[in-house]
């Protein structure tokens, strides 16, 4: 983390048959990544492929260009791609 960053929220993205093993693949990845965890939190939710442009645009709609793009998804899915959104940091 950054200094005076104590740690963050971060919004994953995974695709699996069912929500623990989407939850695994996102801490492999994080881990991977060298990121250490306190917790997880939040709820896990299902965004249909078809409906990802959409989504994106409404929760991220300044980081719409760091994402992939709708086209692109089918294939990342059944890559089992995993990837993140933006991530927020905070103090304690």
């Amino acid at each position: 983390m950054p200094e005076g960053i104590d740690g963050a929220h971060v919004a994953c993205y995974a695709s699996a048959s069912t929500y623990e093993a989407a939850v695994k693949k996102g801490v492999i990845a994080a881990s991977h990544m060298h990121y250490v965890f306190d917790n997880i939190e939040g709820d896990v939710r299902e965004i249909p492929v078809a409906s990802w442009g959409a989504y994106v645009e409404k929760v991220w709609p300044e980081f719409a260009s760091h994402f992939p793009f709708q086209d692109e998804l089918p294939s990342l899915v059944e890559q089992g791609v995993v990837f993140f959104g933006p991530f927020a940091g905070f103090k304690k």
